[in-house]
């Protein structure tokens, strides 16, 4: 692997970056993304702190970015809702490698309210919401025909009519308290600004690569 290398061909005007709205370039660098057809632009690593301590991480797609908060939905039974609950801190990671464009997020997460929760899930795909009912996230199985199986029967027993929004299926709220925009540069001489919300206002800094 140690041949293997990336030129980095990115820019971050410090001007873009907005004190009074943290997460408006995050918001922007999502729709470019976008725009610029690559797969999955809303993705986003989770990570959270297991009941020992040690970090946990995984990709979830974010669902809304409002104000200072992102928003995700998941299985409440799943690690990843359990880690939370216990320990409400975590952060977020962004990265678009073709556009050599990256975002950190670090804060702390509170449960979306129910309704919420139940208006995003009636517009999900029929396929997702029975997959919502399928899956009891994180649980072991014993196979792949296990699974299947699941499904075959969640299907039949929701035949003809609306799948409703499962009891153990919820949603998180991320509040930012620190954000990092990166962009990859030549030479590794990369554009690093972050912003730190302190003494109830945040405050930018550019760091070294």
């Amino acid at each position: 692997m140690e041949h293997l290398r990336e030129e980095y061909d990115g820019e971050l005007d410090p001007a873009s970056v907005d004190s009074e709205d943290p997460l408006g370039l995050l918001t922007t660098w999502i729709h470019e993304a976008e725009q610029a057809g690559l797969s999955d632009p809303t993705a986003m690593c989770l990570a959270t702190l297991g009941p020992d301590g040690s970090p946990r991480s995984r990709m979830v797609l974010c669902k809304g970015v409002e104000g200072t908060t992102v928003r995700f939905f998941t299985n409440l039974t799943s690690d990843k809702a359990s880690q939370l609950q216990a320990d409400a801190r975590a952060s977020l990671t962004f990265w678009w490698p073709d556009m050599d464009r990256s975002t950190r997020v670090v804060g702390h997460v509170t449960p979306l309210e129910r309704a919420e929760v139940e208006a995003y899930f009636a517009s999900r795909p029929r396929s997702s919401q029975i997959g919502a009912w399928v899956s009891d996230q994180s649980s072991e199985i014993e196979d792949r025909a296990a699974l299947e199986a699941k499904h075959v029967s969640v299907h039949a027993r929701f035949e003809g009519q609306d799948v409703p929004c499962p009891p153990h299926w919820g949603g998180f709220r991320f509040h930012a308290q620190e954000v990092e925009y990166w962009a990859g540069r030549p030479a590794r001489l990369h554009d690093r600004i972050r912003l730190r919300f302190e003494h109830g206002a945040w405050s930018p800094s550019r760091l070294q690569p």
